[in-house]
C-alpha cells in the first residue's frame, strides 16, 4: 500500500453555479435546476456540472454512503447479495440489507428509492449537459468531450438501472424498463420505457461517447475516454448476449492492458492502482481528503486487518467494521498455492460469529504512512475495470461462439497469470462454467460479478448456511428469507431462482405519486417471478 500524492479532480470545487435539489428528489425529474442561461450558455460552466456528475457518479454525494455510494459502493452492493461474502450485522445498515433478502426493496421502504435516485441524479445533470452543450460558446474540442463523458456516463447509469429495476434482457425484452429521460427538457409526467428500449439507448448513448472521446486522452484514471466506453460496452453486450460485440470491445481495451498485475501486486491490497502504475488498470479514482466516503468503502467492511493490530474495531490503522467475510464454498473454488488464495480463520477474536468465519483481504488499506499512524483516514484507490476482466468477457464470448480452443487460451491466460492450475475443459458447459467460477475467483467485489452474473447468466442463488459441520457458511440472517431454508436441517440451504423479484427493486413510491404517467400497475412484486 502506497501513499498517494493528490490528483487534480478530487480537488475541484464545484463553485460559482446556481444548481440546487429539487423539492422532491425520489423523481427522475431534473435534480439540478440552473436558472442563469448565460451559465447554460458558457461550455466552461457546463464542465463544472460535467464535474457534479462525476462527483454524484463515484461518490453520491448528495444522499448514498455505504454500498449506495456512487460506483465504489455498487460494487459492494452487487456480491453481497451473491453467494461468495457473508455479511455480518454489528454495524448494520444498507450493506446488510443488500445481503438478506428481506423486503427493504419494496416501495414501502427507503431501500428502494437509493439506487433509483442515485442513478437518475448523474442522469439528469448529464441531460442537462446534453441540452445546451452544442449551441455552447467555446472550443469545439472541448465541447466534443465533455458532450461524449456525458454520454458515457448517462449511459452507465442507465445499465445499472436497468439491471437493479427488471430482470434481465433476454428474457424480458418487452417488459417494463425504468423511465428514459434524454433530455433536461422532458416533460416531469413520463411513463415506462421497455427493457429493449433502455438498452438500445445505453448502447447508443456509449457508441457515440466512444466516438466523441477517440481523441481524448486525460491524464487521470476517472476521467472517461473512449477505452472505458469500450469497456463498459463489452459488459452490456455481455448481458445482451451480442457475443461479437462482447468480444471485439473488449479485446479493444484488453490488447492496451494486456500485462496483467503480478502476483505482488494483486496482493498488495488493491488500494494503490494509480500509484503503483498498474499496467493492467483501465479506470480507477482515489478517494482524498475534499472527497471521501469517510470510512463507508469495503476497505473498513471487509475483516481485513492484520491480527499484530488486535481485533477491534478501532485498533488498527484504519476503522474496522469487522463485517464481510467469504463462504466456505467460495474458499473451496482455490487452490492454497494460486495468488489470489489471500483468506485465514481468525483465532483470537472472541465472538464465535466472527472466529468461525473465513477473513479475506483481497481489499486492504493501511491508511497514512504504512500503518504506522493508528486510525488514520482512510484515503484508497478505487480500481473500477482492468484488464482481467475484460478477459475474461473474451473467453465467455469466444465459447458462446463455438470459438472453444481460443476460449480455453484465453481462460488458461489467466488462469497462469494468478499461478492457478489451467482448465482443461474442452468446450461445452463445462468450459463455459470454468470461465464463469473464473469471473468469482477474479473479480470479488468488484461489482461485475455477485447477483449481477447470476441474473444475466440465469443461475440460481444457492447459499449453504452454517451448521455444526460448517461453521463458516452464510449467517442465519442471510439465509432465512430465501426459498427452502430450515434452520434445523443438517446443512440449511436457501435459494432464489434466477428470476425471483427480490434481486430487483421496487419502483420509488414517490416515483408514482408524483409521475402522472405511471401508476401502482406498473410495480414490480417483491418476490416471486
Amino acid at each position: 500500500m502506497k501513499r498517494f500524492i493528490n490528483i487534480s479532480f478530487l480537488s475541484l470545487v464545484f463553485a460559482g453555479m446556481a444548481l440546487t435539489g429539487c423539492n422532491d428528489d425520489l423523481t427522475t425529474s431534473s435534480y439540478v435546476k440552473v436558472n442563469d442561461e448565460d451559465v447554460l450558455g458558457n461550455v466552461s460552466q457546463l464542465e463544472k456540472v460535467l464535474t457534479s456528475a462525476y462527483k454524484q457518479l463515484y461518490f453520491n454525494t448528495d444522499k448514498g454512503d455505504r454500498v449506495y455510494a456512487g460506483l465504489p459502493g455498487f460494487q459492494m452492493y452487487v456480491d453481497a447479495s451473491g453467494a461468495d461474502v457473508i455479511s455480518h450485522t454489528n454495524m448494520g445498515g444498507d450493506q446488510v440489507t443488500a445481503y438478506q433478502y428481506s423486503n427493504s426493496k419494496t416501495q414501502a421502504d427507503g431501500n428502494a428509492s437509493k439506487i433509483w435516485s442515485m442513478c437518475y441524479n448523474v442522469i439528469n445533470r448529464a441531460n442537462i449537459i446534453l441540452t445546451n452543450v452544442d449551441a455552447a460558446a467555446g472550443d469545439e474540442t472541448q465541447k466534443k468531450h465533455i458532450k461524449g463523458q456525458a454520454l458515457a456516463m448517462r449511459g452507465i447509469q442507465y445499465f445499472h438501472l436497468i439491471q437493479n429495476y427488471q430482470q434481465t434482457y433476454v428474457i424480458a425484452k418487452s417488459k417494463r424498463g425504468v423511465i428514459l429521460r434524454t433530455s433536461s427538457d422532458d416533460e416531469s409526467h413520463k411513463g415506462f420505457s421497455t427493457v429493449e428500449e433502455i438498452y438500445t439507448q445505453i448502447v447508443s448513448d456509449l457508441t457515440t461517447a466512444k466516438t466523441l472521446l477517440a481523441d481524448y486522452d486525460p491524464d487521470d484514471m476517472w476521467l472517461i475516454n473512449s477505452k472505458i466506453c469500450s469497456g463498459i460496452l463489452a459488459r452490456v453486450y455481455l448481458v445482451m448476449q451480442n457475443w461479437d460485440g462482447a468480444y471485439n470491445e473488449a479485446k479493444i481495451v484488453y490488447d492496451q492492458h494486456s500485462q496483467l498485475m503480478t502476483r505482488e501486486q494483486y496482493r498488495s491490497g488493491f488500494d494503490d492502482m494509480i500509484s503503483g502504475n498498474y499496467a493492467e488498470v483501465v479506470w480507477a479514482m482515489k478517494y482524498t481528503a475534499d472527497n471521501n466516503l469517510g470510512g463507508s468503502t469495503q476497505f473498513n467492511f471487509w475483516y481485513n486487518q492484520d491480527a499484530s493490530y488486535g481485533e477491534g474495531y478501532a485498533d488498527g490503522p484504519i476503522y474496522s467494521f469487522l463485517d464481510y467475510f467469504v463462504d466456505e464454498q467460495f474458499v473451496k473454488l482455490f487452490e492454497e498455492t494460486e495468488d489470489r488464495y489471500q483468506f485465514w480463520k481468525r483465532t483470537n477474536n472472541a465472538n464465535t460469529e466472527i472466529n468461525t468465519k473465513w477473513a479475506f483481504d483481497k481489499y486492504k488499506h493501511y491508511g497514512e504512512d504504512g500503518g504506522s499512524v493508528i486510525q488514520s483516514a482512510t484515503r484508497p484507490e478505487v480500481c473500477l475495470m482492468r484488464g482481467a476482466e475484460m478477459l475474461l468477457i473474451m473467453a465467455e464470448a469466444a465459447a458462446q461462439k463455438g470459438n472453444s480452443g481460443e476460449a480455453l487460451n484465453l481462460l488458461n491466460r489467466l488462469q497462469a497469470a494468478r499461478n492457478a492450475t489451467p482448465t482443461t475443459n474442452a468446450g461445452g458447459d463445462a468450459l463455459l462454467e470454468d470461465i464463469y467460477v473464473e469471473r468469482r475467483k477474479e473479480l470479488i467485489c468488484e461489482g461485475q460479478a455477485g447477483f449481477y452474473d447470476l441474473v444475466r447468466l440465469q443461475k440460481r442463488l444457492v447459499r449453504i448456511g452454517e451448521s455444526t459441520t460448517n461453521p463458516a457458511g452464510h449467517y442465519v440472517w442471510g439465509m432465512q428469507y430465501l426459498n427452502g431454508y430450515n434452520a434445523l436441517d443438517p446443512q440449511p440451504i436457501g435459494t432464489l431462482e434466477a428470476n425471483d423479484y427480490r434481486f430487483f427493486c421496487q419502483i420509488p413510491q414517490m416515483e408514482i405519486l408524483n409521475n402522472d404517467a405511471i401508476s401502482e400497475s406498473d410495480q414490480n412484486p417483491w418476490s416471486g417471478q
